[in-house]
């Protein structure tokens, strides 16, 4: 049972096609949708004199299209694939009565009306899933996995344009004293206030993700390597300034690592580095910060 195991197996492959079509754009999905209509149509109408009949395809022409567009613009597809099917049949020697056809075109347009909302309704769910799945429930930044995930894309994204990265780390002090003292509730008030200064303190192409209960990792882009430690700290300043508004008795520790495009990354994974980072400047102190700047290979 090689075929259920292998990698490129059907099982593997197809919840993979289908999170790339739930991502076609609108347009595209129409005009995919439109030729395929067409192309079912004019095979259905060439084979009706050997007494074939392709309706059936269809079905999985408005499922795949419904998939890829939301609920209002599936139901429409769906209606125009119902007002499509019957034209071979309309259109041919044998038409079909004109009640026969009123009677099969309602119940076609039901069938596959009913067929989009099932759709829909799964895509709805599929959403929400892949949302959560995303996103941290609490604050709305990045889970851990999907960060590091687009961290290592963004990187590699900097260093093609030989452009400048930051990679920091940073903790909330005394957030553990301030759960015990005020319980869990004033904790997420905290960390949704954080998450929001710091959303307002990146740029949309920055990263920004929640990687322990008050652990925060960020990539920045950097304009150019000797502007960016300056930049790291004015964040920090500015998390930190965050924290104060709170009235409660907490700081951020910061460790960064300043990434030239023509860093050495072969030694631990960079969030780890500046993890590491981070701890360091724990030990000095509550609200500290340290910043370094991965060198570049030896032989260069």
């Amino acid at each position: 049972m090689k075929f259920w195991t292998d990698d490129q197996s059907l099982e593997r492959a197809l919840p993979r096609a289908m999170a790339r079509i739930a991502r076609l754009p609108t347009g595209m999905a129409w005009s995919i949708g439109a030729a395929s209509l067409l192309l079912v149509l004019l095979i259905d109408g060439g084979t009706r004199q050997f007494g074939l009949r392709l309706i059936p395809f269809y079905v999985p022409v408005l499922c795949v299209i419904c998939w890829a567009l939301g609920r209002r613009q599936a139901l429409l597809f769906a209606a125009v694939a119902a007002v499509i099917a019957p034209l071979p049949d309309i259109l041919g020697p044998s038409a079909p009565s004109q009640m026969a056809a009123i009677v099969n075109g309602i119940a076609r347009t039901a069938c596959y009306i009913f067929l989009a909302l099932i759709i829909a309704a799964y895509r709805r769910a599929y959403d929400e899933a892949d949302y959560r799945a995303m996103y941290d429930a609490l604050t709305g930044v990045l889970n851990k996995m999907p960060f590091q995930a687009a961290m290592v894309r963004h990187l590699a994204a900097a260093r093609r344009a030989r452009q400048t990265a930051i990679v920091a780390c940073v903790d909330l002090d005394g957030f553990k004293t301030v759960t015990g003292s005020h319980g869990y509730s004033a904790g997420d008030g905290v960390l949704r206030a954080f998450s929001r200064e710091a959303m307002s303190a990146i740029r949309g192409s920055d990263l920004l993700g929640r990687l322990g209960q008050d652990e925060f990792g960020f990539l920045l882009n950097a304009s150019a390597e000797h502007g960016a430690e300056g930049f790291a700290r004015l964040l920090h300043q500015r998390l930190t300034t965050a924290l104060t508004k709170t009235g409660l008795p907490l700081s951020c520790s910061m460790g960064a690592l300043i990434v030239p495009p023509q860093a050495d990354l072969a030694e631990a994974p960079l969030i780890d580095r500046a993890a590491a980072l981070m701890h360091r400047a724990q030990a000095q102190g509550a609200g500290a910060v340290i910043v370094e700047i991965v060198e570049e290979p030896a032989d260069r």
